[in-house]
């Protein structure tokens, strides 16, 4: 790969120290309860690039991974990912040979994906194959439903997939709707979860693996941690819930850079980019930025997102285009062409957060992070 400082494109750093120490946070919060940590890397990693985190993350002692489809744990796997994988959501039941040749733990969400997994995992041979029970405490998205008229069938169906000799459950668990705004949900969540479980170990039902918490729940919620935590955007450096004090110490994995690609003087009045949306109130330096909506940069952050010039802002005017914004340097007088530009992440001169960037146009780090576009290459940094 040409260094795309010299070709004068974008791109993203990912810090392996700051990873490793967003890693050791959160195990801080779950040392007290000996709780197993296991990293969500779906998305590719959140749009860090798992090529570069999962190494990092196995060589720091994880042991477990999760990811959101059949496609993304086979991808981990071609990459040397030794850790065991659960896959989030549905998984069809014709790929049973691939989850067992790959050693992939696929989840059940239903009463009708009982016997197809169960059939094809005999037919495929060999040991029994692992599974995690999904359990729809509140989410109302994937799982077995818990309420109060349908928990009974539930717990019928758990015994069911724990009779299968040809299935091996080796966890339960359920998804958290609102556990960075609601805690009074979550506690009606966990009551269910606890409840359900509960009445089928009663009948027999394994103690297996359960798991509950993802980032929002982990930190001074101790009673969420059951067996297994499962962090996604706290162990990238984005917003978790309130940061301050839980999350304090977060650091951003990734900081996305560009280059300018030149710079111009123009007179007042003159208008900028597509419908001229923008004219320069006074006569102004403007520079173009090697970094448009193709990237990731949002068109939504037109005439009001900003880069940062060693340190000092300099504001997005006019529309963001395809592969180019233009910013307005008038008070940075010492910016020159091929000088580095950061959208977001942390640098020597100062550290701006994913979440100062999305308020902006009103969404979430999570977002900004995965729509960080392929062509944006992802480059491992080791910064102390």
């Amino acid at each position: 790969m040409i260094d795309p400082w010299y070709t004068k494109k974008s791109w993203a750093e990912i810090s392996k120290s700051a990873l490793i120490n967003n890693l050791d946070v959160i195990r801080s919060h779950t040392k007290a309860t000996g709780t197993l940590v296991a990293p969500v890397v779906k998305a590719n990693a959140y749009g860090h690039g798992d090529k570069l985190i999962v190494p990092i993350l196995e060589d720091a002692g994880v042991t477990h991974l999760c990811v959101a489809t059949i496609d993304e744990a086979i991808a981990l796997r071609q990459l040397g990912a030794k850790s065991d994988i659960l896959i989030f959501g549905t998984t069809r039941c014709e790929h049973v040979p691939f989850l067992k040749h790959y050693r992939l733990t696929p989840s059940i969400c239903s009463v009708s994906e009982i016997r197809g997994f169960a059939d094809e995992s005999i037919k495929a041979g060999g040991a029994p194959l692992p599974v995690h029970i999904k359990l729809d405490t509140g989410m109302s998205r994937f799982g077995l439903l818990v309420d109060t008229r349908h928990k009974v069938e539930t717990v019928e169906a758990m015994l069911a997939i724990a009779r299968e000799p040809s299935l091996m459950v080796t966890g339960v668990y359920t998804h958290l709707a609102t556990a960075d705004c609601d805690l009074g949900y979550v506690s009606m969540q966990r009551e269910h979860f606890i409840s359900t479980i509960s009445s089928a170990e009663s009948f027999g039902f394994p103690r297996v693996k359960r798991h509950f918490a993802s980032s929002a729940a982990i930190p001074g919620q101790p009673e969420n941690h059951f067996d297994m935590v499962r962090p996604g955007i706290a162990l990238y450096g984005g917003m978790a819930g309130p940061r301050v004090p839980h999350w304090t110490h977060l650091r951003p994995v990734m900081t996305v850079k560009s280059v300018i690609e030149e710079i111009d003087d123009v007179v007042a009045g003159t208008r900028v980019s597509y419908g001229g949306t923008w004219a320069a109130p006074r006569d102004s330096r403007l520079a173009v930025i090697n970094m448009g909506y193709a990237d990731g940069l949002s068109r939504q952050l037109s005439n009001k997102g900003c880069f940062y010039h060693k340190g000092r802002e300099i504001p997005i005017v006019g529309r963001v285009c395809m592969d180019r914004c233009v910013v307005d340097i008038t008070e940075v007088t010492d910016a020159r062409v091929r000088d580095e530009v950061m959208l977001f992440g942390e640098d020597q001169y100062g550290r701006k957060d994913a979440s100062d960037i999305t308020a902006i146009y009103g969404t979430i780090d999570y977002e900004l992070f995965t729509g960080i576009k392929e062509r944006v290459p992802r480059i491992l940094v080791e910064d102390q």
